[in-house]
């Protein structure tokens, strides 16, 4: 399913719920999640209202929620839709597996309404109350950042064993696309505002135009690296290149609609939401490394810093992937990329 489409509500009336779980991000915040029989992945309206604690009116504090003024240029086209189906009482009630019926909402909009307060706070619009909730929405996306919310919610339920028979093959199925995508924007402007900020480096219009090499290897590490094993080999595989081996079209390009861009975006706004809380780009680094479970194999790219902590950006084009280190040792550049601009792959 085309995730720039929400579920029409004829079809979900349609729909009947074959799988049904919960997700426990923590003690604090544990949503109901089904699946039905014609796969389209739902939350419970009311349970995400509570994940976000939204106090008072149930399954309704979400639409009241969302249509406060303040929050609009952060909404997605389709939560304006969905809002408009809300205010005019058109969302259906359905039946679960067990327990009470419930007024569905589509897991993918789930990571709109998490985009959208990060992107505010980040704006730095929000009251202290809204804080707490986009910070709650931060640990929400940190969930479902490496899958994807709709791996996530087939783990939850249990339809993932309804799918899956070769696990590898499958997710990276479910990720890349059998054909190159149409280009649209999928890294916002803050994102390179806060690793420029993080590398004290000015940001202007000519600086953005040619952004420092290191800014391509980030982006592998923080990002695509964050993607589910083998998604990463996948794409570069699956991204044309001109005669001179360099790359015509974008990484993202090759991501899958339904699953692969809102896993892709999940993961940006996880990383911008880290970016808010540090000062240089080593502390970042060393907290983003402290987060991630393990590492899977990737190629790694080591990067040496400033005494301000800051990325130090080599006068020649390198791949910052290999370490010489001893006692009382820095990090040491690598051997000269092969492959052009890094800055091409994205």
């Amino acid at each position: 399913m085309d995730s720039s489409m929400i579920i029409s509500i004829t079809d979900i009336k349609k729909s009947k719920v074959t799988h049904q779980g919960q997700w426990e991000i923590n003690d604090e915040i544990i949503i109901d999640c089904y699946v039905t029989d014609t796969e389209y992945r739902l939350l419970s309206l009311r349970g995400t209202a509570r994940a976000m604690n939204l106090i008072g009116g149930g399954s309704g504090a979400l639409l009241r929620n969302l249509k406060s003024q303040w929050i609009q240029k952060y909404l997605s086209p389709q939560l304006k839709e969905w809002i408009n189906d809300a205010s005019e009482n058109k969302l259906p009630r359905i039946s679960g597996v067990s327990g009470p019926a419930f007024i569905p909402f589509e897991a993918t909009l789930f990571v709109d309404v998490c985009t959208a307060y990060i992107e505010a706070r980040n704006d730095g619009i929000l009251t202290e109350g809204q804080k707490d909730i986009a910070g709650r929405l931060l640990r929400v996306m940190s969930g479902f950042a490496k899958g994807g919310i709709i791996a996530l919610v087939d783990e939850q339920t249990g339809y993932q064993a309804v799918r899956a028979k070769n696990a590898i093959l499958e997710v990276i199925n479910a990720f890349v696309a059998p054909e190159l995508q149409p280009w649209q924007k999928r890294f916002p402007d803050i994102y390179y505002q806060e690793l420029f900020r993080l590398n004290g480096w000015a940001y202007t219009s000519e600086s953005i135009k040619r952004k420092p090499k290191p800014i391509a290897n980030w982006t592998i590490k923080l990002i695509y690296k964050a993607l589910p094993k083998g998604v990463l080999e996948e794409l570069e595989k699956n991204t044309p290149k001109d005669k001179k081996g360099k790359k015509t079209a974008k990484l993202h390009q090759s991501l899958t609609e339904d699953i692969g861009h809102p896993a892709l975006t999940a993961q940006i706004y996880m990383v911008i939401g880290m970016f808010g809380s540090h000062r240089n780009m080593k502390e970042m680094i060393n907290s983003f490394d402290s987060k991630m479970a393990r590492e899977r194999g990737q190629q790694e790219f080591l990067f040496e810093f400033d005494n301000n902590g800051h990325t130090i950006v080599s006068n020649e084009e390198e791949t910052l992937s290999s370490k010489k280190s001893n006692t009382n040792s820095v990090q040491k550049k690598s051997k000269k990329t092969q492959q052009g601009n890094l800055f091409d792959k994205f």
